[in-house]
């Protein structure tokens, strides 16, 4: 991890702790009602310190947290923060610090309740990995890059479901460490094998401040693993809802401005989508797999063939992702889609020789749709730079070089 970002929200995982002084904090005079309520169930009470602030010491916070949280509904529980005093010589400063920061009642009782995946985050190094999906141009099925996709396993080498990972990460407030893990593990773990390809690496906009500090990290594990920055695909995925158009335009530009690609993942999955494709002119345009799984059917024909016009006309690309058929692969080539992704082309693989754990293999549960896209992690960047189908002064060839249309 770079210097800087040394006490940054992506550099630990905050945690919990399980003793000390529970202070809570609700504006809502019924939530505090309950919460009195359920303390005097379970025979402690809840010191009044202030109107809104509630004081429970005690060796088994974690339990009472856990057990407030299914007290309170959805709406509560996001409304009330809770904040654990650990330390009683802390100074009026750094108390204030910890209040301010202090967690909502939900993501408190997250990290209870996920605390089994801590070790991950205390040995990074050991404990994730890349596992890498090729892309490939639909014309010749030549493999012109690879998208990272962030597995892990725990100290004792048990697997840890991507479907598990991500959502705790999200519901702890660990998106911004897990992110950061996922570029650098990417870059880590391709640049053994990697030639000239590309390399996709995916990015919640959300964890990325401000871009010129946040990348900071990815340029020294790119130049770290010898991987160059023209090489890089950042892909932001709708799947994370984008509020901000201005601040994800900054984080494009800035990437742009160090000679990487950008692309916008799940075109056509949500009414923002055109406006999204307009306005950032991504270099690569990822279908959303509904509409590619739907192919050739007539509706998702015309969505695809009215993105591929759209983006061509600026010099982009357009990749079908989870193609599983050979007749979606036909069908996206005939309306002018320039790449594939999916299981008909290559399953995600480890490619360079793992540690003892094993890279392990889809679940055979129905729970585990193989046609969705596997949970991938993130990065961060954005700048003005060349257009896409050009090349800067002294970089890689620009997008027109990866195919012949």
């Amino acid at each position: 991890m770079a210097e800087d970002c040394a006490g940054c929200v992506c550099s630990s995982a905050d945690r919990t702790a399980a003793t000390g002084r529970l202070v809570l904090a609700t504006a809502v005079d019924h939530t505090a009602t309950a919460l009195r309520s359920l303390a005097l169930r379970r025979g402690v009470r809840l010191e009044p310190l202030a109107p809104g602030l509630l004081s429970l010491q005690g060796t088994d916070l974690a339990q009472f947290i856990a057990e407030a949280r299914r007290e309170l509904s959805s709406v509560e529980a996001e409304e009330v923060r809770a904040m654990v005093v650990d330390r009683p010589d802390l100074g009026d400063a750094l108390l204030l610090r910890q209040a301010m920061s202090a967690p909502t009642l939900t993501a408190a009782s997250a990290r209870v309740e996920h605390a089994d995946l801590l070790p991950l985050f205390d040995d990074e190094q050991r404990c994730f990995h890349s596992v890498y999906q090729p892309i490939v141009t639909l014309a010749q099925r030549r493999t012109i890059g690879y998208e990272a996709l962030l597995r892990a396993t725990t100290p004792d080498g048990a697997a840890v479901w991507p479907d598990v990972l991500f959502p705790a990460a999200e519901a702890a407030g660990w998106t911004h460490v897990l992110d950061r893990v996922g570029r650098t593990t990417a870059l880590r773990d391709a640049g053994r094998w990697l030639g000239e390809e590309l390399l996709f690496i995916n990015f919640i906009p959300t964890s990325i401040y401000r871009p010129e500090v946040c990348l900071r990290t990815t340029e020294l594990a790119a130049r770290q693993a010898g991987v160059q920055l023209s090489q890089l695909v950042f892909e932001v995925t709708e799947g994370h809802q984008v509020h901000d158009l201005d601040h994800l335009q900054r984080v494009f530009d800035y990437y742009r401005s160090r000679n990487c690609k950008v692309a916008l993942d799940d075109l056509g999955a949500g009414y923002s989508s055109l406006n999204m494709l307009v306005r950032l002119q991504p270099d690569i345009v990822k279908l959303d797999k509904d509409v590619v799984q739907a192919l050739p059917d007539r509706v998702s024909s015309a969505v695809v063939a009215a993105i591929v016009q759209i983006t061509h006309a600026y010099g982009g690309l357009v990749l079908a992702e989870c193609v599983e058929t050979a007749e979606q692969a036909a069908a996206a080539a005939d309306l002018g889609v320039d790449l594939g992704q999916g299981w008909f082309f290559g399953r995600p693989e480890a490619r360079t020789p793992r540690r003892a754990a094993t890279v392990p293999e889809p679940r055979a549960s129905s729970s585990i749709d193989p046609s969705l896209p596997d949970a991938a992690v993130a990065l961060h960047v954005s700048g003005q730079g060349p257009r896409p189908g050009t090349a800067a002064e002294g970089s890689a060839p620009g997008l027109s070089g990866l195919l012949v249309r």
